[in-house]
């Protein structure tokens, strides 16, 4: 199984690599230094991140029997980042739009008792 998660760290590297030259295209230059980007900490930290969800995805796939060859060990590590990055937009737009509904209900549930006393009265 360990062979599967390092398998899954060389394909979430691999796709860091990408992500890095398409930043490094963006800002013309290195794509951590300020003022265009956060600095160095903050971007290795994200490049562990991105290596660990690699790593952990294919790692926790290949322990539940989906990973079978270091082929698809290798795919799951590029795809784990974005995956999570799509999971994660999902469930903020699903916690936005009920915020923003519990909103809207609260708004009319005050036009409704507005209108009511100014009928009433």
């Amino acid at each position: 199984m360990w062979q599967y998660a390092l398998w899954g760290l060389v394909g979430a590297a691999s796709n860091c690599g990408v992500v890095f030259l398409e930043a490094s295209r963006r800002v013309k230059g290195w794509p951590w230094a300020r003022p265009r980007g956060p600095g160095g900490g903050v971007y290795a930290a994200s490049i562990l991140v991105h290596l660990g969800l690699g790593a952990l995805t294919a790692g926790a796939l290949a322990d539940s029997l989906i990973v079978t060859n270091s082929f698809v060990a290798f795919g799951t590590g590029v795809a784990a980042v974005a995956l999570v990055k799509k999971a994660g937009s999902y469930a903020l737009t699903t916690v936005s739009s009920t915020k923003d509904d519990d909103q809207q209900e609260e708004q009319d549930d005050h036009r409704t008792a507005d209108r009511g006393d100014d009928h009433g009265a």
